[in-house]
């Protein structure tokens, strides 16, 4: 199983999404440009990658591109199956944002 640079296991069997999605993740953390590039090339590497597309979503929505962040979204929801709990959460996080929400202050991940 893949991991990502904290060995979190991924939901990709692909050493190039794998590879694009840390590269990615530590743009997006650092606030460098090129972050929402990256997570496009680990989509194009695996497109059921469900974390990329996540990713994807939050750098847009960052951006101020906040249709073409819900679209990310939707696209992470429509290939979101057999996710950890951990994957699953960061689906269920954004969710919650786009739709505004406050619930998951009442029931906190248990994976943390």
């Amino acid at each position: 199983m893949l991991t990502d640079r904290y060995d979190l296991a991924l939901s990709t069997a692909s050493a190039a999404a794998r590879d694009a999605y840390v590269q990615a993740t530590d743009l997006a953390l650092t606030f460098y440009p090129g972050a929402a590039e990256a997570y496009d090339r680990a989509i194009a590497a695996d497109p059921g990658f469900a974390l990329a597309h996540t990713g994807r979503a939050q750098v847009l929505m960052r951006q101020g591109d906040v249709a073409a962040a819900r679209v990310a979204l939707g696209a992470a929801k429509d290939v979101a199956t057999s996710l950890s709990e951990r994957e699953a959460s960061h689906i269920g996080f954004f969710d919650l944002v786009f739709a505004g929400g406050r619930t998951w202050q009442s029931r906190p991940p248990t994976h943390i």
